[in-house]
């Protein structure tokens, strides 16, 4: 049984406002995905890495893996038209180089350059004794639902509410089947996690996520991130 490491790094990031991927953003002169990519790297837990990268970046990519010396990397993808057809493209990739529908798959997004030993093996953990696991830090806010983005009749208890992070772990196997049912419906999920509750493949355990394990996406979380970098 194989525990690979899927690193989404497809899209380009508008709202960082930026002329660059924010993927391939430095942080402290080091790219933020290269980061990400050493984290498994020096994970004991992860046998492979591959990564679904954004048209036009996949050599840039594999060259600076290279050069930063990430042995685990055997491959990346070209990235399709959204996320869910990039996993599917890194899915059919791992399935035609031979892995099995046992192996187990933590899809990470190559923006939380964060992530811990503790979140990988707790995961993996997960995964093998439960069949999945999906990465969540508990809501410390109050929750309003509106259908309008104006008023509101309804709330939802802090007790309740948790904030999904990634990895989110699944086997090859039922990833692959998810996808395949979800083209045969016409579903299209922005995250993989969405996907498996829209076709009740549930229930889905959680893992205790880290408040460090925090996503770029706006211009002022690369300034967070660096604070981080300062501390940690």
């Amino acid at each position: 049984m194989k525990k690979i490491a899927f690193v989404t790094a497809g899209g380009f990031g508008d709202r960082m406002h930026k002329d660059t991927p924010k993927q391939f953003l430095e942080l402290q002169g080091i790219p933020v995905i290269i980061r990400t990519l050493l984290r498994f790297e020096q994970s004991s837990d992860i046998d492979v890495i591959i990564v679904v990268c954004l048209h036009g970046w996949v050599d840039k990519l594999k060259s600076m893996a290279e050069s930063y010396g990430i042995s685990k990397l055997e491959a990346v993808v070209e990235g399709g038209i959204n996320s869910q057809e990039s996993i599917s493209n890194g899915i059919e990739y791992l399935l035609s180089k031979g892995y099995g529908f046992d192996d187990i798959v933590l899809v990470h997004e190559s923006v939380r350059p964060f992530i811990s030993e503790k979140i990988i093996s707790d995961n993996i953990d997960t995964c093998i004794n439960k069949g999945n696991a999906v990465t969540v830090i508990r809501g410390n806010e109050s929750y309003l639902y509106s259908e309008d983005g104006i008023s509101s009749e309804k709330h939802f208890l802090r007790e309740s509410m948790f904030m999904v992070q990634t990895p989110q772990t699944f086997r090859l196997g039922q990833i692959r089947k998810a996808i395949n049912e979800a083209q045969k419906k016409g579903i299209v999920s922005q995250s993989l996690y969405i996907l498996m509750s829209q076709l009740k493949y549930t229930p889905l355990y959680m893992v205790d996520g880290d408040r460090f394990n925090i996503k770029l996406t706006y211009p002022e979380d690369l300034r967070i991130f660096e604070m981080l970098m300062s501390i940690r």
